[in-house]
């Protein structure tokens, strides 16, 4: 009896330990991340070096590496972890929208918006965008979609999805910065989506109409 208890304390010990090794690497790797995101959060952000983060959140470069290979990569996840939760709101919100038109105006706004009133979370998208997808991959990926499916409709009149995707995030991403900067008035999110979407060859009447809009606040 007695050895059997100390075989199951030694296996509880075992599984305790565990379970501290891994709070505690989570502890470390949200350490991380939050002190990136600092970092990036700043208009000369995309300069950040890995030297940077390391004595910011007081760990060594061994232990970074244990986390990251690099500070692309650690652009990458903080980029998943700015941007997912809001790409889902926003998604959720667009998808109850009865048009393509729709949808890609209030996307437009839905983004320049928040870089407006967050210009932390701005600047780290434009930084985290510079070397990579802009706004991260599934943002990309959205968007690409929403062109895709806008050329399908006759929605949109644009020659070719690569012209239409870049032209929505290129337009944006340059748009954002402007906003960063303090040199666009409070409507400029509206008047940058009016432009757009006439770009992408909407009806001028219904372009000006979409972006009236009044939109639902995101919770991402």
């Amino acid at each position: 009896m007695a050895e059997a208890k100390r075989k199951v304390s030694a296996s509880v010990n075992v599984e305790r330990r565990a379970q501290i090794g891994e709070e505690k690497r989570a502890r470390t790797r949200s350490k991380i991340l939050e002190t990136a995101f600092s970092l990036i959060g700043r208009e000369k952000g995309r300069f950040t070096l890995v030297e940077e983060v390391c004595q910011q959140s007081n760990i060594s470069r061994g232990t970074f590496y244990n986390y990251f290979n690099g500070v692309e990569e650690l652009f990458d996840v903080l980029c998943y972890e700015l941007s997912h939760d809001f790409n889902n709101a926003v998604l959720a919100l667009v998808a109850e929208m009865d048009s393509d038109v729709e949808r890609v105006s209030a996307a437009i706004r839905y983004y320049l918006e928040r870089a407006a009133t967050d210009k932390a979370w701005g600047w780290a998208m434009v930084n985290i965008s510079i070397n990579g997808y802009i706004f991260g991959i599934e943002t990309y990926k959205h968007a690409e979609s929403t062109i895709s499916d806008g050329i399908a409709s006759g929605a949109f009149k644009v020659k070719t999805l690569s012209l239409g995707r870049d032209m929505l995030l290129g337009a944006t991403f340059a748009a954002m910065i402007t906003c960063l900067r303090g040199e666009a008035d409070e409507d400029y999110p509206s008047q940058i989506a009016l432009e757009i979407l006439l770009g992408l060859g909407v009806a001028e009447d219904l372009a000006a109409k979409v972006i009236d809009i009044k939109l639902v606040e995101p919770n991402g």
